[in-house]
């Protein structure tokens, strides 16, 4: 799948498509996923990787040294 983003204002219902994208789209179904930036922008100015940053993940002791075992499932413990 190939995703191209863009900002645009919505009028009556139509999104205009940038004409640098027009020529590449023209004639294909798309899917649409429409992101209000008002809503989505308000009150938020951490990035999407700043939050990733801050997630922690536990694991086994040895997780980097033995992944395979336990990602397979060869462990017995």
């Amino acid at each position: 799948m190939h995703a191209i983003e863009f900002q645009a204002t919505v009028h009556d219902g139509i999104l205009r498509i940038p004409l640098e994208h027009q020529r590449a789209l023209d004639g294909r179904d798309v899917r649409v996923v429409v992101v209000d930036t008002a809503t989505a922008d308000a009150g938020e100015t951490e990035t999407l990787l700043a939050r990733l940053r801050r997630v922690r993940i536990a694991g086994p002791a040895n997780l980097s040294t033995d992944h395979d075992a336990w990602v397979i499932g060869d462990r017995n413990d």
